[in-house]
């Protein structure tokens, strides 16, 4: 008990493509871009497992690692995600490109808990 632990999931995109080829092999009826229509809540059951429980000590903070296809954050697997997670932190090549490190985007970068 009181333990503070950090999960790091990689590469979020991966799995959800091989969820998509398997539920393409079950005959499944795809969703957006040929995702099953499970995907969300898939995706949410494995997010929503990080948090902190009331009047308990201790936490589990959850970083998901996910590529964005074509560099596309309306792409189904980080959309979902962004609807999923409290925040998100977007890195962008030419960024890295230019030497700039941490490459991470600001402005398309959001936190649902500024406030707090």
């Amino acid at each position: 008990t009181g333990m503070h632990i950090l999960v790091i999931l990689i590469d979020m995109t991966n799995y959800a493509e091989a969820l998509r080829e398997l539920s393409a092999a079950r005959r499944e009826v795809p969703g957006r871009r040929g995702y099953p229509g499970y995907l969300y809540t898939d995706l949410a059951s494995i997010y929503e497992r990080a948090g902190r429980i009331k009047e308990e000590e201790g936490s589990i903070t959850l970083i998901p690692i996910l590529t964005m296809p074509d560099d596309d954050k309306t792409h189904p697997i980080p959309d979902l995600t962004g609807y999923i997670t409290e925040g998100q932190i977007i890195l962008q090549r030419n960024l890295h490109q230019k030497g700039i490190y941490p490459p991470i985007s600001v402005l398309p970068s959001l936190s649902r808990l500024m406030d707090e």
